[in-house]
C-alpha cells in the first residue's frame, strides 16, 4: 500500500507541477495558491469533522492520542515546508517547466536529513550523487566553454532554494505523519501554504489592483484552475502522508522519481519546450543522482 500511495502522489504531483505554468497565464501565483489552498483546506477539514463525528476508528488518518506537542511540531514543520512552494513558483517565472522541476528535485538536502536527523543509514554511493547533483546543475545554466563563465538563471536560484527546503522538512514528515495522521497533517501543511499566499496578496496591493483590471479572479477560467489544483494537491499531500507512514524515506523517493518524468513530458509535449544538449545532460545527471540513491544503495 505504501507504494501504491507513493505512486498515486508522485501523478498527482508530477501533473500539477506541469499544470502551474498554465493557470498562471490567466491568474497570478499567489491568487492561486491562495484559492486553490483554500478549497483544499475546507474539503480536508470537512473530512475530519466527518471522521471524528460518526467516529471512525482510522489511525492512520488521524490518530486520536495526538498530544498538542505534536501537533506544535506539525504546525511549525509546515510553516518551513510552505516556502519550498512559494520558491518553486518564483522558479516558475525565469525558467522553463524542465528546468524548474528538475533543480527542485536535488536531493542532496533530504539526502543529508534523511541520514543525520531521520537516522537511516549513509551509503557511499551519495557521495556520487552529490557530484551528479552539483554537475547537473551547473550544466543547466548557461555555460561559456572558452571563458569558463558560468550565468545562472534567477529561476535556477529560487529552484535551488525550493529543493533546501522541500528536502530538509519532507523527510521529517516520517516522524510527524503517524503522530497526528494523514489528514491533520495534509490539514495544517495547506492551512500554512494559504496563509502565506495571503500575506503576499496583502503585500502586494498595487499587483491586486492591476490584475482585477486585466483578469477576474473568479471567471470561470480562474474558478476551473484553482478546482483543478486543489484537487491534485489534495491528492498528491494526502496519499504522500500515508505513504510515509508504510515505506522508508529512500524508497518513497525511489517511487516519486516518477513525479520528474511526468512533470517533463508534460512540459515538452504541451508547452513544446526546447532544451539544449547541454540542458539535457544536465537533467540526466540530476535524475542519475536521484536513482543512484536508490537503485544502488
Amino acid at each position: 500500500m505504501g507504494v501504491l500511495f507513493g505512486l498515486l502522489s508522485a501523478l498527482s504531483f508530477g501533473i500539477s507541477n506541469a499544470y502551474w505554468k498554465n493557470a498562471a497565464r490567466h491568474t497570478d501565483y499567489s491568487f492561486l495558491v491562495l484559492f486553490r489552498g483554500l478549497i483544499a483546506v475546507g474539503i480536508f477539514g470537512l473530512f475530519w469533522l466527518l471522521i471524528v463525528f460518526y467516529g471512525i476508528e482510522t489511525t492512520e488518518i488521524i490518530n486520536r492520542n495526538a498530544s498538542r506537542i505534536d501537533y506544535l511540531n506539525a504546525f511549525l514543520l509546515c510553516c518551513c515546508c510552505s516556502f519550498g512552494l512559494f520558491f518553486f513558483l518564483k522558479s516558475m517565472k525565469y525558467a522553463t517547466v524542465s528546468i524548474t522541476v528538475a533543480l527542485s528535485s536535488v536531493n542532496v538536502f533530504g539526502i543529508l536529513t534523511t541520514v543525520y536527523l531521520v537516522g537511516e543509514s549513509f551509503s557511499f554511493t551519495y557521495l556520487f550523487a552529490f557530484s551528479f547533483a552539483i554537475l547537473g546543475i551547473v550544466l543547466t545554466q548557461k555555460l561559456n566553454w572558452k571563458t569558463s563563465g558560468l550565468q545562472w538563471n534567477k529561476g535556477a536560484i529560487y529552484a535551488l532554494l525550493a529543493s533546501l527546503f522541500w528536502g530538509v522538512t519532507y523527510p521529517l514528515f516520517k516522524f510527524v505523519s503517524p503522530s497526528i495522521g494523514a489528514l491533520p497533517l495534509s490539514f495544517i501543511l495547506e492551512s500554512c501554504v494559504s496563509f502565506m499566499a495571503f500575506f503576499f496578496v496583502i503585500l502586494s496591493k498595487k499587483n491586486i489592483r492591476q490584475k482585477s483590471d486585466s483578469l477576474p479572479l473568479f471567471g470561470k477560467i480562474q474558478l476551473l484552475h484553482y478546482a483543478v489544483l486543489a484537487l491534485l494537491l489534495i491528492g498528491g499531500t494526502l496519499f504522500f502522508n500515508l505513504a510515509i507512514q508504510h515505506i522508508s524515506v529512500f524508497k518513497l523517493n525511489l517511487v516519486g522519481n516518477f513525479q520528474y518524468i511526468v512533470s517533463v513530458f508534460l512540459a515538452i509535449a504541451f508547452y513544446k519546450e526546447r532544451l539544449s544538449m547541454q540542458q539535457i545532460l544536465g537533467i540526466l545527471l540530476i535524475f542519475l543522482s536521484i536513482a543512484s540513491t536508490q537503485y544502488f544503495v
